[in-house]
């Protein structure tokens, strides 16, 4: 299948679908919601968010003139989007093997309201509700990008969007730094239809090269830290059975680490140093998931991507040396943060920590995408960001009600882990070639 398919034009128009979104994404718009939900302060807590429930479930809200509805936008999007196979607003209930009834920004209202609110953190817990669902709904308009126009021009008014949701004056509690992390979190709930990852891949490949890295950068990260989770829980260490059961995942690892690469060796040799880190430091991370996957010859479920694992694979070998040398700059160590060390099995989990703590106690955090690929030029200050939002993450994932399968914890940071899955790169890489 062409990786240039698309999809049928819409009947709402997407210009239509930006308008009403961006209407209520404005920080105006939702402190209107939040002062009519409250009725200016006067509501009770409970009340309030029975309110903001009823509107998330309606995709309308109070607002003092009337109503500011996204009903059909949202209906007409999620709808598209079902028909492709891709599910943004409901996750997916693992014991009852099916969606849930609510969309997920209703349930992480539910299980918030449930751990107890204090009169005094209302408001501020509103606030945080009514932009994780702005959120949900901005991830399903940047899944529909590539519907009609420009998908660049799109990605860049999403990350407009974006901005306007987490400025000065909301909530505190940024989630996602651009379009690039957000769309991972659109994605990242269970989809049995495996197809629509594929097909979405394909048309993020169509995108311009600047682009492309925009959304390279956090999906390595994000891609690996969820493949080290499952090599560490679920597969056992068996990478032959994580191969298997991710057939759908290693292509968007492969494009990520295809994009990286292409602007390392851009930057080769007279390029911008801090670049040049930056590019590094994403390629690490991604790479420390399975590293022989890329520096060997590819698996039968990469037959569609031969080409650019080819690419990649000469490329990594071609450079090893210098890579080796940037690799080195920045090893994992008991002693500083690295995302190597990360691992969480869906980064929509983390997403709902960040929220829940939010909601419980009001600690701020940076967006998720530090975990991922935080700043290699400030290994103490950065560092040390990171590592306390990590370790508050795993703490949160350590309860013993929000534990996995075989209770397995959702979220982890182990710098040991992360030693060991830098070593494996080190050796893949003087092997290749």
């Amino acid at each position: 299948m062409s990786k240039r398919n698309r999809s049928a034009p819409p009947a709402l128009s997407y210009d239509e679908a930006v308008h009403a979104i961006a209407a209520l994404v404005s920080p105006g718009a939702r402190a209107a919601v939040i002062d009519a939900l409250t009725d200016g302060g006067q509501a009770a807590a409970p009340d309030a968010l029975a309110s903001l429930r009823a509107a998330m479930r309606a995709h309308a809200f109070p607002v003092e003139a009337g109503t500011l509805s996204v009903r059909r936008v949202v209906e007409s999007l999620d709808g598209r989007t079902r028909r492709d196979g891709l599910h943004v607003m409901h996750g997916w209930d693992y014991a009852a093997q099916r969606r849930p009834h609510d969309i997920a920004p209703v349930l992480l209202l539910d299980y918030c309201a449930r751990l107890g609110i204090e009169e005094l953190r209302a408001t501020d817990m509103l606030r945080v509700l009514l932009e994780h669902y702005c959120l949900a709904v901005l991830g399903l308009l940047l899944v529909r990008a590539w519907d009609e126009g420009d998908a660049n021009r799109h990605l860049d008014r999403i990350d407009g969007l974006l901005r306007d949701l987490q400025a000065p004056g909301a909530s505190g509690h940024p989630v996602a730094d651009g379009s690039g992390s957000l769309l991972m979190l659109a994605v990242a709930y269970f989809h049995p239809e495996e197809h629509a990852y594929g097909a979405l891949l394909r048309k993020v490949w169509t995108l311009d090269e600047a682009h492309r890295l925009r959304l390279a950068l956090p999906c390595a990260g994000i891609m690996a830290s969820h493949l080290r989770w499952g090599w560490r829980f679920m597969y056992r260490q068996d990478l032959g059975a994580m191969r298997a059961d991710n057939a759908v995942d290693y292509p968007w690892a492969l494009f990520a680490l295809m994009t990286l690469m292409r602007e390392y060796t851009r930057l080769l040799p007279n390029g911008d140093a801090a670049a040049r880190a930056t590019m590094a430091a994403a390629l690490l991370n991604g790479l420390a998931c399975d590293p022989e996957l890329f520096t060997n010859a590819p698996p039968a479920f990469l037959a569609e991507y031969h080409a650019e694992h080819a690419e990649l694979r000469a490329s990594l070998s071609r450079h090893r040396e210098q890579l080796l040398a940037d690799f080195a700059r920045i090893e994992p160590s008991a002693r500083r943060f690295s995302p190597v060390g990360f691992a969480c099995n869906f980064v929509s989990n983390a997403s709902v920590a960040l929220a829940t703590i939010a909601c419980a106690d009001g600690t701020r955090y940076a967006a998720l995408d530090l975990l991922f690929r935080p700043e290699v030029e400030d290994n103490t200050a950065g560092s040390s960001r990171a590592e306390q939002m990590a370790r508050r993450l795993m703490q949160y994932a350590a309860h013993p009600d929000r534990l996995g399968a075989g209770g397995a914890p959702l979220i982890v940071y182990d710098p040991y882990d992360g030693v060991h899955h830098y070593n494996a790169v080190v050796r893949a890489l003087t092997r290749s070639g």
